[in-house]
């Protein structure tokens, strides 16, 4: 701010002086030799470019400009994502390949439809070129015939009529079995509306979306005060947090994590907790004070590939807890220890995990990523994601064998969870646990509800044959 202040005194318009101070500093920022120290270019552009508009426009000029309309641009921050949807955009075309998964998630949470795709060209499109965003599809269609138009403005009617629609409190397949639906978190927000829709739980909070939306790590008392809000929130329900995960698609650009040639296969998720102690230990305290009259806390790590890993990961819980009952602060003294199944290395050692693991819930997303080495954010490779494929279905029915044989509760979070080609498939082998986005739960309550359990079994049974 001093060589801003500087310029200013010095008779620079404070717009041009703000811009002049940040493409210096960006500059030093993009000719480091380590990645995430060029990151940081990106921040301090993002900061630019907010106090610059914040000079120049006002608010209500924002809207107009952005209100109901789509939006395309090669990129955005999350910071600029979350002031869009305030101002009432419609949808987000990025015309970059590649899915960046903090702006994706965030766009999801706020119910706003976000595309990417290989299209530069769409810059060029003039102002006011009317567009459909299918976030369903990902089709994009540019100055609409009449018929299109009003398909679409039936779908959005039978959309908005779906949402009227309140679950039953109990999911029960069409023969009477339980299935348990649980809440995807990624936004505080997100809460109510989950215990609006009779979800039975958080099956998942994603953790790490705190450290995304920021410019420096959160501290300890910084991520209590969101987790504690979490769970007051959601008074009697379970809550299950997942650790941080960071890493692969999701970086911060304020951290020292060297992401690599290959980040998907880096320091990410639990191996970035592992190696940064203090930060997990940080999150860990925080997670165990905010719950210290929280019943059903359930903790689970990202991303485990060995024994070893697990053990080591529970041990620092183990730690944090020692410490806190040292220090005599209250905190919650024997949360439930389990852990995603994303790597294909797990499938084989799941006898000796499930004997220390409390449970396990099957990532589905990072699994078929990792079983089939496809690149889930490349839009190239796109057609050989496949979460059919033979070895995905063998391999998860080989988990849920493991599972029920230890008598461990198995759940599955991601794509597949509320997917329509796979949620029998999840019945007839016996996995009554499914974790997915709010705004899903009840089209998948309706598809249970027609399900029966012994038909889904040999319907499980045809499709393991593929």
């Amino acid at each position: 701010m001093g060589e801003i202040e500087a310029k200013i005194t010095a008779g620079l318009d404070p717009a041009a002086a703000v811009q002049a101070v940040s493409e210096r500093y960006a500059g030093l920022f993009n000719a480091s030799p380590l990645p995430y120290i060029r990151e940081k270019a990106h921040d301090v552009a993002d900061l630019a470019a907010r106090l610059i508009f914040n000079l120049c426009h006002a608010a209500d000029a924002l809207a107009s400009e952005f209100g109901q309309r789509i939006v395309v641009a090669e990129t955005l921050f999350p910071s600029e994502v979350l002031t869009l949807a305030a101002e009432g955009v419609s949808g987000i075309i990025l015309v970059h390949g590649g899915l960046t998964a903090h702006v994706a998630i965030l766009a999801q949470s706020l119910d706003l439809p976000l595309l990417i795709c290989e299209a530069p060209e769409l810059l060029k499109l003039r102002s006011g070129t009317f567009i459909i965003v299918d976030g369903e599809t990902g089709n994009i269609y540019l100055d609409p015939g009449p018929e299109i138009i009003a398909t679409f403005k039936n779908q959005q009617e039978l959309k908005r009529q779906s949402h009227t629609h309140t679950p039953e409190p109990l999911t029960l397949t069409r023969d009477g079995r339980r299935v348990q639906l649980m809440a995807n978190i990624n936004l505080l927000s997100e809460v109510r509306l989950a215990s609006e829709l009779k979800a039975e739980g958080i099956g998942l909070y994603r953790s790490e979306f705190p450290f995304l939306i920021r410019t420096s790590f959160p501290t300890e008392n910084e991520q209590f005060q969101i987790y504690r809000r979490l769970l007051s929130d959601a008074p009697g329900a379970e809550v299950t947090f997942r650790t941080l995960d960071i890493g692969g698609d999701k970086l911060l650009s304020y951290s020292d994590l060297e992401t690599g040639d290959n980040p998907a296969l880096g320091l990410r998720s639990i191996r970035f907790s592992l190696k940064h102690t203090g930060i997990f230990k940080q999150q860990l305290r925080a997670i165990l004070r905010a719950a210290a009259d929280f019943k059903n806390l359930r903790i689970m790590f990202p991303l485990i590939s060995s024994l070893e890993e697990f053990m080591d990961a529970r041990r620092l819980v183990d730690e944090c807890r020692n410490e806190l009952t040292r220090g005599g602060v209250a905190h919650h003294r024997r949360p439930q220890i389990g852990m995603m199944v994303e790597l294909p290395a797990v499938v084989e050692i799941m006898p000796e995990l499930s004997r220390e693991a409390d449970f396990f819930c099957i990532g589905t997303n990072d699994f078929v990523q990792y079983l089939l080495g496809v690149d889930r954010t490349n839009a190239q490779m796109a057609s050989y994601y496949r979460p059919g494929h033979p070895a995905v279905l063998r391999a998860i029915k080989r988990i849920s064998d493991a599972c029920q044989a230890s008598g461990k509760e198995l759940s599955v979070c991601g794509e597949m969870a509320h997917d329509p080609d796979f949620i029998e498939f999840f019945v007839g082998l016996g996995i009554t646990k499914l974790s997915l986005d709010p705004r899903q739960l009840y089209a998948t309550q309706r598809i249970i509800a027609t399900i029966d359990s012994t038909a889904a079994r040999e319907h499980a049974a045809a499709m393991l044959k593929g």
